[in-house]
């Protein structure tokens, strides 16, 4: 039969076996939480600057997206520029949106433009049927 002594030190030894992984698991949590809130800061940035090169696109004149387009497949890498040449005033973001236009896919677009392969689908989605301005 355990005493008094031993059963306060089994139940202590009990107790901080079980808090030690919840404690792991709540610091695993909080670090899980920041990197998400870090992740949502770097795509509201980015966000943010491709509605300024959007608003700058439109300002320039350029024609708007039409979503009910139908696709076509006609225009593809022959009349395409050349990655060396940026076109639309240099940005990579004005360079991508000309290649989508030309047909190139998401892939050979952030290739090309330096950008994120999900900023060069976005831009490839927006302007791949868009009339070349």
């Amino acid at each position: 039969m355990l005493g008094w002594l031993e059963l306060v030190v089994v139940l202590a030894l009990w107790t901080a076996a079980l808090a030690l992984p919840c404690a792991l698991w709540l610091r695993r949590q909080r670090s899980l939480r920041a990197l998400d809130e870090h992740r949502f800061d770097q795509m509201q940035a980015q966000i943010s600057r491709l509605q300024k090169d959007l608003h700058a696109q439109a300002q320039a004149g350029a024609q708007p997206f039409q979503v009910n387009q139908a696709p076509t497949t006609a225009r593809r890498r022959a009349d395409a520029p050349a990655p060396a040449e940026p076109s639309g005033g240099g940005s990579p973001y004005n360079q991508a949106i000309e290649l989508a236009r030309h047909g190139l896919s998401a892939g050979e677009v952030a290739e090309r433009c330096g950008i994120s392969r999900s900023e060069a689908e976005l831009i490839v989605s927006l302007y791949r049927n868009s009339p070349t301005a």
